[in-house]
């Protein structure tokens, strides 16, 4: 008895002296290395690839680390978490490239390495660069790629003109989809291209993708003075307007008469008010104090709100609309909008947002313009087509905002396809929405436009 009750103490002591070293070193970090990873296996892709691995069974244990070297010099150091399996590697050519892991616990302790040695498929730009295609626009070249790994890359491009270099430009972009342009190109002129992706972080380069013999879009700015504005009795025709009619709501433009009760329309007899309202087949107001339509198209584009003399757009309400005469039939290719400048811009209070073009080449008006409200784009019919639907950027500071009211804005007719509309004489301008206003409350369905240009062909009658 007397030797187990001399055990017990020994133990007890023992013990003691043990918990009294470890409340002697506060905060002592344990230094002992978790197990190293296993059963490692790597798959290749473009720009690195994929390790698979078995996590060590440690309590402790925190993430993976891996490190390796590429062609630059650069040492890449990457991570995964306990709760991975796997761990994506990048920034690499074709390779090889040595590939350390290392297990690493709670406390910073490492295990040993275990290495691998791996061969990606090449680098990213590789791919990237197959995806690149040229598309002339008006006076312009678009550049397409495509970027389904999300690398950031340089797109190279040198312009040639007789075997002699006349541009050279870079585009920078990480986007999955992205299109660059080239500008400012003579119509008439032959342009060799040959186009390099770059990757921005790590140098890689592509070969060089040759595009030959490319000839941009040729279209002419249209001459403006022929526009006015169609009055609403010309809309419908004399068969459906009775002059002695007065309009059940605000007149704005001071026009005489009004639809009659019942019209006809594509053949159809129909309700007048549904369809003589602001927001489909009537005109917003010509003129008002703070200017008027006509001045949507007199050349002017540096106007401000303080000299009183814009705002394209002033009905009751959003949407109001525009019906225009050419004068003579065209084909638009592009179009380019003038803002207001200055506070009132229109992104900055409540100008307009979206709109609509419309066209139409009635070649009978007398009978009205609305003798068609819908017809098939694809047909060869008289009625009013949408041309299409655009919206106004905001910019991103007060630099961008400024170089856009300078040079305004420009909306293609088919921004994935650049080509000419049908053919048109008669348009229609609707402005769809505005942006929240600034403080002090909406704006009367101002446009807060300053002027537009047309850039198509004439066509022959």
């Amino acid at each position: 008895m007397k030797r187990y009750i001399t055990l017990f103490l020994a133990v007890v002591l023992a013990a003691g002296i043990i918990g009294c070293t470890k409340t002697e070193t506060p905060g002592a970090r344990e230094t002992v290395s978790p197990g190293p990873v296993s059963n490692v296996k790597y798959e290749a892709d473009y720009g690195g690839g994929v390790l698979t691995y078995t996590i060590p069974s440690d309590a402790d244990f925190l993430y993976v680390r891996a490190e390796y070297t590429i062609d630059n010099g650069m040492t890449i150091s990457r991570t995964s978490s306990r709760y991975n399996k796997n761990m994506e590697l990048t920034g690499m050519n074709e390779g090889p490239y040595l590939v350390k892991l290392y297990a690493v616990d709670v406390n910073g302790n490492e295990s040993e390495p275990v290495e691998i040695e791996v061969s990606p498929l090449g680098a990213t730009v590789g791919p990237i660069s197959e995806t690149l295609s040229i598309t002339p626009g008006f006076g312009l070249f678009y550049i397409n790629v495509e970027n389904e790994f999300g690398t950031i890359v340089d797109v190279c491009v040198d312009l040639w003109v007789d075997n002699k270099l006349v541009a050279t430009q870079t585009y920078t972009t990480a986007a999955e989809a992205d299109r660059m342009k080239i500008d400012n190109l003579e119509r008439d002129t032959k342009y060799t291209l040959d186009v390099k992706v770059r990757d921005n972080r790590y140098a890689y380069e592509s070969g060089t993708t040759e595009f030959g013999n490319y000839q941009v879009l040729a279209d002419d700015t249209l001459d403006m003075k022929p526009l006015r504005v169609i009055e609403d009795p010309e809309l419908y025709g004399p068969e459906n307007w009775d002059y002695t009619l007065t309009v059940p709501t605000q007149n704005l433009n001071n026009v005489k008469g009004a639809p009659k009760t019942q019209i006809k329309i594509s053949g159809k007899t129909v309700q007048s008010k549904n369809y003589y309202t602001f927001d489909k087949f009537r005109n917003a107001a010509y003129k008002h104090n703070e200017g008027g339509v006509y001045l949507f198209w007199d050349g002017r584009t540096d106007t401000h709100f303080e000299s009183g003399d814009y705002d394209v757009g002033q009905g009751p309400d959003w949407p109001w609309c525009y019906f225009i005469d050419m004068g003579r039939q065209v084909q638009l290719s592009r179009f380019r909008i003038w803002q207001v400048g200055g506070s009132h811009f229109g992104a900055n209070s409540g100008g307009c947002k979206t709109f609509e073009f419309w066209g139409s080449n009635d070649p009978n008006p007398e009978d009205g313009l609305l003798s068609e409200l819908i017809s098939d784009p694809e047909s060869t019919s008289n009625g009013w087509v949408l041309i299409g639907r655009y919206t106004f950027r905001v910019p991103s500071n007060d630099i961008d905002m400024q170089k856009e009211f300078e040079e305004g804005t420009e909306f293609l007719i088919d921004e994935d396809n650049p080509k000419f509309s049908r053919t048109f004489r008669y348009w229609r301008f609707v402005g769809v929405s505005d942006w929240p206003a600034a403080a002090g409350g909406r704006y009367w369905a101002s446009g807060r436009l300053a002027e537009i240009a047309l850039m198509g062909k004439e066509v022959e009658e």
